[in-house]
């Protein structure tokens, strides 16, 4: 049976994220949500049913979500968008495509995100809300929190902890048993060697402080 699924936002995540629903078993897109563009017009495809509150015209029993806000800037739009979905009673898919590599013995939070040819190792955790992009690598018994994003090409080692609204830029490294605190990010190319503070912006190699958010 297909499950029916409404993908929220309207920008370049939300069309690899319908992408990557494409390539999944047993998904029927309804449409999509869109806080710019007008209802009844296309977005990649698929009809604009209205602003992110016309979920209330839905039955939270008989759709899904799709995550399709990113976070490229930071995560707090796209945890505040998570939190509304949730209180009106919903739940979502997570969009994992299938060139992914993901150890069975990794868990997943709701909401997740996983772009082509990202490696899940061995007891990795994700939490809720977080995406995973093109090409990221992370190793062994890692745990990454809710609401992170981590950008295409990045590599995390093992025994890592990124916390909640972390976000690791493109291309960017922590090497194994490294914390990135809630709300850090990690500048483009950087390669974190030692523990990096909750709100704290980080860049070069070795990655070095920038100042506070």
């Amino acid at each position: 049976m297909n499950k029916n699924v409404i993908v929220v936002g309207s920008g370049g995540h939300a069309k690899v994220v319908i992408d990557i629903l494409h390539e999944m078993k047993f998904v029927k897109i309804h449409g999509v949500t869109s806080n710019s563009l007008l209802p009844e017009s296309q977005f990649f495809g698929y009809p604009v049913l209205g602003e992110d509150a016309v979920l209330k015209q839905f039955s939270n029993s008989n759709y899904l979500i799709a995550m399709g806000l990113g976070g490229y800037r930071n995560n707090n739009s796209r945890e505040q968008l998570f939190k509304y979905v949730k209180e009106l009673g919903f739940n979502f898919i997570n969009a994992i495509h299938p060139t992914a590599i993901i150890s069975k013995t990794v868990k997943l939070g709701e909401s997740v995100v996983i772009f082509p040819g990202a490696i899940l190792n061995t007891d990795v955790q994700i939490g809720d809300n977080s995406i995973v992009a093109t090409g990221t690598t992370i190793d062994h018994e890692s745990i990454i929190g809710n609401n992170v994003l981590i950008s295409a090409g990045v590599t995390v080692g093992a025994y890592s902890i990124i916390m909640d609204n972390a976000l690791l830029a493109l291309g960017s490294k922590v090497i194994s048993g490294v914390k990135i605190g809630k709300n850090a990010l990690v500048a483009a190319g950087a390669v974190v060697v030692k523990d990096v503070i909750d709100n704290e912006i980080v860049f070069g190699v070795p990655a070095r402080k920038i100042n506070r958010l």
